[in-house]
């Protein structure tokens, strides 16, 4: 009787059990079907996919948001990647590729590796647990090329905050490998931060990256900080890589080395980047004294919270250091920049002609440095703007501030590229210690997506001198310079040994090297930025169109400047002045040509109308025959 019972009630219990857990296979079917049917409503039923590739990573599907190819998915591989050998995991019931040489079925639970060929376009059939299609979609695998590869895992797992905040700054894991999959570097690195100005508008974002300790990134030197240059604003993606490497070729001090490479933000494929230096003072870049080092070492840790000080004249500014270095006549890193960015640096100083100057180093500058370093650049400024070149009180010739074969140098490249920022934003100077030099030097360069014809107007007439005054928030002293005899006789003597050739030799083999070395990984950048490429312009798309332009500006370009620098080509100065006589812009014109492309000015609440020629009532077109020194003096309708 008694076993009667526990029979039945075992019988019983397996009832229960039975019914309370069969309903939750069927659930979990049903769930999953639900997320299927809600990723189909949502049009993102390639999200059920996860893609394993060379070294076990996982990377999503990518839709496009924008043009013919609107709504097709991507897969991005790097360059090491094997595509005959990529794992595939889904969270649909069945999930069908048809494409290339044959097919491949993928079900929910099981690892499948599948063989892909690149670029064809997949048909992609999603099935639920009942064995009902749920949604197409179309997908295509694309590999890179060449390069190689950083990864980016970010503390937080995502890029928000760090996309959204220039100041905001976050600790991650880099790891970077060769094209072949060889690691190279794999640490916990300091952090990474966003950077750039009219790029950071853009959602391919520059990036600085801080090492713990120093490391040579693929025999650049060793340094603990290297900036991720996106090229964003550049379509043509070799406009900074030409001219660092022009620059190289130059000799110029500190210039910066650069690798394009692919990058991985989380996982998620990001594009192709210029891995370099950054403009700094330190072994292997600026090497000069470090002040800010030496000012932290004297005052602590704390600069950042330590109370600034700006000067009663609104001219100088730093912050209030309880000691100063025994030596403050050097290093300084000066950098120009226009007044809005020049607010949101730390130490800084404005000229007479109001020139506006950051110190990066020291970026917390005592005011003694801040005193020491303005008086000295506001005693080059002086001086070159003498007629004789030597300054009124000191009387030392403007020779004696500066290196005068670096500033001819730093000018040639600006010159040469016709950098629309050249002579506003990113133009550096720097200082050593008197005990190395008590001369100012020119450099490094820098920032040159707006150079070669890169900007509108009149920054791609290639037959005329800019003078660096081709913003509208220039400097004037390259423009001072150039009156100077001596000053003209080094540039002409600098762009025939250094850069004639080299011209040349950009235009002819450079660039046809780096579009070969960048060919493969420039298909999947355009396919996942192609939305913020073509909002640059019609033809930004095509990067070998735009490539071939920056091609034909070197020649046309050097055709003029050789005429000028070889041959010795009469030159005349038009100044374009305001109201008041100030110098707006002065652009250099061979004797017996017109202007090609004339500035225009923009002030809030005043239309522009055009340029009168001092002394007559006649308007300056670019149909004017240029045949000597002019002024032009703006006119509001």
């Amino acid at each position: 009787m008694a076993v009667g019972y526990k029979k039945i009630r075992f019988i019983r219990w397996l009832f229960v059990f039975t019914m309370a857990v069969l309903p939750l296979f069927f659930l979990e079917g049903w769930f999953r079907d639900l997320r299927m049917a809600a990723l189909a409503k949502e049009g993102a039923i390639e999200n059920s996919l996860t893609f394993t590739y060379t070294g076990g990573r996982e990377i999503k599907c990518y839709k496009t948001p924008y043009g013919e190819q609107e709504g097709v998915s991507y897969v991005f591989f790097p360059s090491y990647a094997d595509l005959a050998q990529v794992g595939v995991d889904t969270a649909a019931g069945r999930v069908d590729f048809a494409g290339g040489e044959g097919t491949a079925a993928v079900r929910e639970g099981e690892h499948a590796v599948c063989s892909f060929e690149e670029g064809i376009p997949y048909q992609v059939s999603f099935y639920n647990s009942s064995g009902r299609e749920t949604g197409r979609k179309k997908i295509v695998f694309l590999k890179s090329g060449k390069l190689p590869t950083l990864y980016v895992s970010t503390q937080s797992g995502n890029m928000e905050a760090l996309d959204a905040d220039k100041s905001y700054k976050e600790k991650a894991f880099v790891e970077l490998l060769d094209e072949t999959g060889k690691e190279l570097f794999s640490e916990d690195i300091k952090s990474i931060s966003a950077r750039g100005n009219q790029t950071f508008g853009y959602e391919k974002k520059s990036y600085q990256i801080r090492l713990k300790s120093p490391e040579d990134f693929m025999g650049m030197g060793e340094s603990d900080t290297w900036i991720l240059l996106c090229n964003v604003y550049d379509p043509a993606y070799i406009r900074n890589k030409l001219t660092y490497e022009m620059a190289l070729q130059a000799g110029m001090p500190a210039s910066p080395r650069s690798e394009y490479i692919d990058v991985y933000f989380n996982g998620v494929y990001s594009g192709m980047y210029q891995l370099c230096e950054k403009v700094q003072v330190g072994e292997n870049r600026i090497e000069i004294g470090d002040l800010e080092k030496q000012n932290r070492a004297l005052n602590g840790e704390v600069l950042d919270y330590i109370e600034g000080f700006v000067s009663e004249d609104n001219r100088r500014k730093g912050t209030r250091l309880a000691s100063d270095p025994q030596d403050i006549t050097g290093g300084y890193l000066i950098e120009h920049d226009y007044g809005a960015k020049y607010e949101e640096e730390t130490s800084g100083f404005i000229t007479g002609l109001g020139d506006h100057y950051v110190l990066k180093n020291p970026q917390h500058a005592s005011e003694a440095e801040v005193a020491y370093i303005s008086g000295l650049m506001q005693e080059i400024e002086d001086a070159i703007r003498a007629e004789d070149g030597r300054h009124p009180v000191t009387g030392k010739h403007y020779t004696e501030y500066i290196d005068l074969e670096s500033w001819a140098d730093k000018y040639l490249v600006e010159e040469i590229t016709r950098n629309n920022g050249g002579g506003a934003s990113s133009s550096f100077f720097f200082k050593p210690e008197d005990s190395i030099s008590t001369k100012v030097y020119g450099g490094p360069v820098w920032d040159y997506d707006k150079g070669y014809g890169n900007a509108s107007r009149h920054n791609k007439n290639t037959r005329d001198l800019g003078l660096l005054t081709l913003h509208a928030s220039n400097t004037a002293w390259f423009y001072y310079l150039y009156q100077h005899e001596d000053f003209v006789e080094t540039v002409k003597k600098e762009y025939r040994e250094k850069f004639a050739d080299y011209l040349a030799e950009m235009a002819e083999r450079k660039i046809d090297e780096y579009l070969a070395e960048i060919e493969a990984a420039a298909v999947p950048d355009r396919v996942r930025f192609a939305h913020v490429y073509d909002s640059l312009g019609e033809g930004a798309l095509d990067y070998k169109a735009q490539a071939e332009m920056v091609r034909e500006f070197i020649r046309e370009r050097k055709a003029f400047l050789d005429e000028v620098w070889l041959k010795d080509a009469e030159i005349c100065m038009v100044r374009f002045l305001q109201e008041e006589g100030e110098v707006s812009r002065c652009f250099g014109v061979k004797a017996g040509e017109c202007i090609r492309e004339l500035p225009d000015e923009n002030r809030k609440g005043r239309n522009f109308f055009g340029w009168r020629i001092a002394g007559t009532q006649e308007m300056l077109t670019s149909d004017t025959v240029i045949t000597q020194d002019m002024d032009a003096y703006v006119v509001w309708e």
